[in-house]
């Protein structure tokens, strides 16, 4: 009886936490407002301004039970910082005394003009710039990237999904991935026999749920 009391009392905090506005260490992948401004990079775009640093993130979502995987780009003199974080399996509730894994496993490095460059030409190759796939339900059980920048000022969201022409055309996470010190072997993306999303796309059922691109973001109000 005291196992399962503190199984509930444990399974709340987590649901309270995930709510929170907190960094991407301490997100627990709980389908909550946090996660989702995160994911939409809500954070940058409200601090994205004329005169102030340039910034990229990028969120690899490997189907969400299995891998999460999140890269923070902060442009320096020597080139940039990039700050790494991996989460799984992700499991959104777990019945279980251990619980989730609700902390990331993490990394930095910095890498040199040089190689920044490098990365600079396979987001240009990749059309990280380029326009938004507007509509499209990014699902928890598929493979995805979302790209969120401030550049010069200026924000802008993109995403990717495997299934798409243009999710197998991306160049850049080979150079995101070459710098990982994380020591967390990438779930790669392989073919999927995904079943059609039942009932309402943006509550999905089970451990299967979306979120859609919405202009230069998410849709996330929804889950305010």
């Amino acid at each position: 009886m005291l196992n399962r009391r503190v199984l509930i009392v444990s399974l709340g905090a987590l649901a309270v936490a995930a709510c929170m506005p907190q960094g991407p260490v301490e997100l627990n992948l709980g389908r909550g407002p946090s996660w989702y401004r995160y994911l939409a990079g809500d954070d940058i775009r409200q601090a994205c301004a004329a005169g102030g640093p340039d910034r990229v993130r990028f969120v690899y979502n490997a189907i969400w039970t299995e891998q999460v995987r999140a890269y923070e780009l902060k442009f320096t003199d020597y080139g940039a910082q990039v700050d790494q974080y991996v989460w799984g399996p992700g499991t959104l509730i777990a019945a279980s005394l251990q619980g989730p894994e609700v902390r990331a496993t993490k990394a930095s490095i910095g890498i040199d003009q040089a190689r920044l460059a490098r990365l600079e030409q396979a987001m240009a190759a990749s059309d990280v710039q380029g326009p938004s796939p507007q509509g499209t339900f990014l699902r928890s059980d598929n493979f995805y990237w979302v790209v969120a920048s401030c550049r010069q000022g200026r924000f802008h969201f993109n995403a990717f999904q495997a299934g798409d022409r243009r999710f197998e055309a991306l160049t850049f996470p080979a150079q995101l991935l070459e710098a990982d010190r994380t020591g967390v072997a990438v779930n790669q993306p392989r073919r999927l026999d995904l079943p059609p999303l039942a009932g309402n796309p943006d509550r999905g059922e089970s451990n299967v749920f979306t979120v859609q691109v919405s202009g230069e973001s998410l849709d996330v109000a929804r889950w305010d």
